[in-house]
């Protein structure tokens, strides 16, 4: 009788099925037209670590998996799994996962619950994400750590279901000694790949448990679930696009240095970027919903647009600014439908002169307070962050290091893409790196990477660390405080010489980097501590930055809050008027010491509370009322009554038309105004007729 065995490092043929004794070695790649040359015997049999096993249930995949485990030199020995990741590092994984497990895994649960099986979840790279099951069967896991941040590639643990499954990219069934690790001879295993919508591995689903379990229903429960989470998956994944759409026609929309409006096929404007606010708005009254009869002559641009699909713009003339220069455009379907109209509005243009010196002195002096390139999207007044973001324009034309210092939430990462776009790297690449995520193991091995067969467990080919992914661009060592100080000497080493060493290697290579640190903690106070390293803080403090606190930027909190509640309420498509007078004090009082990210969120949520109109205190969140108790706030006298004013007002529009059951006339002549006096009113407190 003929069987095959296996001892971890060779494969042979034995005619002794009792013994070892008298194996005859054959390449593995032969394995299968031996077996072929063979099917006269009745039954095949294998001898793998000294049991019998029908040869008829060998797979092919099985066999090539034990194949790569044999050239990755695994060891078969008893033994657990060794390599972990912290749980951090799959955030960008498990969040998803969140959003698309819940009811597919309570499902599956419910189908093996009593049965002593398990439910795992893993990531492409099979790292354990989520396991759930019977307490008996996750405390048999826990001695082979199978448990979250486990690595159960088949170069960790063998041949096993979730690595053999997301290295072949398809369903896999593993019984016992199919297993390539003896230790894992008592589990069988059953998992599916799950698949993003491009067809890449995204995870994996499996289901695993001792030998003796029920697994006749695993193979139909791990499909059903990889499916579903495939469909979900690919759900977020539309949402996410469309949200990137979204925000890359945003930026593209706002960007433009001309005023842009859309309308629709009523006349009223449907959005507008902040250019076309500034050229037409009113302070507190946005353009959305307005009538384009009010701010153009558009009754021209109907005429000649009436009867036929024209693709020429149309100039016409600016009501509310005669000066500026205006073009309507009508947008067509397919089948010739009138959709939408685009209007343009720049401030008109004037033939150019040759400068005299007065100008040129003006046009110079101009330019100097303009803002820097790459630092448009930080908006601000004060001359505290005007005076940062010069230093950081300044900056950016040099290869120096620079440090950036201020509290959370003050835009230091913002400052650092603004340095890389206003520099002479701006088309190279600019990598960002939180040193806080990092453990004291795997800082030398992100940072400057690693070679092949450098540590257990490493990459077949290697990895490029960020240093080399930044070369000839930008590295930002966000959090550069949170550091483990004994790999700070490496990180010295590097900026002083210019060159990294992978982990591994022994040649040094050199890099070409620009290196802009961030921090929000005090690194004087830990280099006296003994926290920091005193020769690495200088070598990053060449070029220091202070990002001022929101608190002391004085009226850039009114600004910022305006433009962001325009922002937030134009994505969630909600009506606002603006910020009423007493809000904005309120705003103007708090200390903010979350600065910025502080402030969005407080406004996202006063979005979430309005239904329309201005934006007042009790929108805000408590704590900030709470804390302006006893503190003066500014504004309340004069724009409080005029507040107070229009409110009556607005509420006076509101009765008399529900009184007259909306008629516009009876109403004009109850409150004893002309019938367009009161669209404008109406338009003006967001009311629809």
């Amino acid at each position: 009788m003929h069987t095959l065995f296996r001892d971890g490092n060779s494969f042979g043929i034995s005619r002794d099925s009792s013994a070892l004794e008298g194996a005859v070695d054959i390449p593995l790649s032969q394995l299968r037209s031996k077996r072929e040359a063979l099917v006269d015997y009745p039954r095949w049999k294998r001898f793998i670590e000294g049991k019998k096993v029908a040869m008829d249930d060998v797979e092919d995949a099985i066999i090539d998996s034990w194949q790569r485990c044999q050239s990755m030199a695994v060891d078969p020995a008893p033994r657990s799994c060794w390599d972990f990741t912290p749980m951090e590092q799959l955030r960008p994984f498990t969040s998803t996962l969140e959003k698309i497990c819940g009811d597919i895994e309570a499902t599956a649960y419910s189908a093996i619950k009593g049965k002593g099986l398990l439910i795992t979840i893993a990531n492409a790279e099979a790292r354990v994400a989520r396991t759930c099951g019977d307490l008996e069967v996750l405390r048999q896991a826990d001695k082979l750590n199978f448990g979250p941040g486990a690595n159960w590639a088949e170069e960790s643990v063998g041949t096993n279901a979730i690595g053999t499954a997301i290295t072949t990219g398809r369903p896999m069934q593993v019984f016992g000694e199919e297993h390539f690790c003896r230790s894992h001879h008592s589990w069988s295993c059953t998992a599916a790949p799950i698949l993003d919508p491009r067809g890449n591995v995204w995870g994996c689903f499996d289901i695993s448990g001792p030998v003796k379990s029920d697994h006749s229903q695993n193979l139909e429960l791990v499909l059903q679930a990889a499916r579903a989470l495939e469909q979900k998956l690919a759900r977020v994944y539309c949402s996410e696009l469309e949200g990137q759409m979204a925000s890359l026609f945003s930026s593209m929309f706002n960007s433009v240095t001309s005023g842009v409006l859309f309308l629709n096929q009523a006349g009223r404007v449907t959005s507008a970027n902040s250019v076309a606010e500034v050229l037409l708005g009113e302070r507190g009254r946005p353009l959305r919903g307005r009538r384009a009869e009010e701010l153009f002559d558009f009754e021209t641009f109907l005429a000649k647009a009436k009867h036929a699909s024209m693709c020429e713009p149309v100039t016409i003339r600016c009501r509310v600014k005669p000066g500026l220069y205006v073009r309507a455009m009508p947008t067509f379907s397919a089948n010739g439908t009138w959709l939408d109209t685009i209007v343009t509005v720049s401030e008109t243009q004037h033939t150019r002169q040759f400068a005299v010196p007065a100008q040129r002195t003006e046009t110079k002096n101009a330019r100097s307070n303009a803002t820097p390139k790459g630092f448009e999207r930080v908006l601000h007044a004060s001359p505290a962050m005007r005076q940062a973001i010069c230093q950081a324009g300044n900056a950016a034309r040099t290869p120096s290091t620079v440090l950036l210092s201020g509290e959370s939430g003050t835009g230091k990462e913002l400052f650092a893409r603004g340095i890389h776009q206003a520099g002479p790297r701006a088309g190279k690449p600019f990598i960002a790196v939180n040193c806080g995520a990092f453990t004291e193991e795997l800082v030398q091995s992100e940072l400057f990477g690693y070679r092949e067969g450098a540590f257990t467990g490493a990459a077949k080919k290697g990895r490029v660390g960020k240093f080399q992914k930044a070369d000839k661009g930008v590295l930002f060592l966000d959090e550069i405080s949170e550091m483990p100080l004994a790999q700070q000497v490496n990180l010295l080493r590097a900026l002083e010489e210019r060159a990294i060493v992978p982990v591994g290697g022994t040649t040094p290579q050199p890099v070409d980097v620009k290196i802009i640190a961030a921090t929000n903690k005090n690194l004087q106070e830990l280099v006296s501590k003994g926290l920091f390293r005193e020769d690495l803080y200088y070598r990053l403090n060449v070029v220091g930055i202070s990002i001022p606190a929101l608190r002391d930027r004085g009226d850039d909190i009114a600004l910022l809050a305006e433009y962001h509640l325009g922002r937030l309420c134009s994505e969630f498509g909600i009506q606002c008027s603006g910020i009423t007078p007493e809000a904005e004090a309120l705003l103007m009082v708090h200390d903010w010491p979350g600065n910025v990210r502080e402030l969005v969120n407080c406004l996202e949520f006063a979005a979430n509370n309005l239904g329309g109109g201005w934006l007042r205190e009790d929108h805000l969140p408590p704590y900030l009322r709470e804390k302006a108790k006893g503190k003066a706030l500014p504004g309340r006298g004069k724009q409080s009554n005029e507040f107070q004013l229009k409110k009556r007002e607005e509420e006076a529009i509101r009765e008399a038309l529900e009184f007259h059951q909306g008629n516009i006339s009876k109403t004009a002549k109850a409150l004893g105004i002309g019938r367009n006096t009161l669209y404008s009113k109406m338009d003006r407190f967001g009311i629809q007729a």
